[in-house]
């Protein structure tokens, strides 16, 4: 029977409890709630950054890769100095394979450029124009860098004399004797 007399009291006691309650229990859940919320949002642009970054990484990859097959293909066409002899021999070969009669190939001297040294040859050959373009698409095909610097006809049509001169390169810088 008390608490009839007295309901009123509880009902004060239990109403301030529940303030007390949410102002210093729920309403610091409630902030920390909404903190997490804006972190979680936070960190979900951070993921969808990071994936496009992940995403471009791996695009660079295989640029990089792309570029280190190039660069290893550039490596093999640029030949080291003890592979001159083959590269005379690639020539020399170039000049069977094409039907033109090879009369003079000579080394000049090198030439050091910045980076590389390049390496210049002149020759002549007895030949057709046909069998000339043959030799100029052997040289094109073959696995080291030959560049076709210049090139000059004389004589008939049928066949004729043709001088080039012709370049090759050396990665670095070529030692001398």
């Amino acid at each position: 029977m008390r608490i009839g007399k007295h309901w009123a009291f509880y009902l004060l006691l239990w109403a301030g409890f529940l303030l007390i309650f949410s102002y210093f229990v729920l309403l610091p859940m409630r902030n920390q709630l909404k903190n997490l919320e804006g972190e979680k949002a936070r960190l979900h642009q951070e993921v969808a950054v990071l994936q496009r970054k992940i995403a471009e990484l791996r695009k660079l990859g295989e640029r990089l890769r792309e570029l280190e097959d190039f660069a290893q293909t550039l490596s093999r066409r640029l030949p080291e100095e003890k592979d001159i002899p083959d590269l005379l021999v690639t020539i020399e070969d170039a000049a069977f394979l094409s039907g033109l009669e090879l009369i003079s190939l000579r080394p000049e001297s090198m030439q050091p450029r910045e980076g590389y040294t390049e390496i210049p040859f002149s020759g002549s050959v007895r030949t057709s124009f046909q069998s000339f373009l043959f030799f100029l698409n052997y040289l094109r095909q073959s696995p080291r860098l030959i560049q076709v610097q210049a090139f000059s006809f004389q004589g008939k049509e049928e066949s004729f004399q043709v001088d080039f001169s012709l370049s090759t390169y050396l990665l670095g810088e070529a030692k001398r004797p």
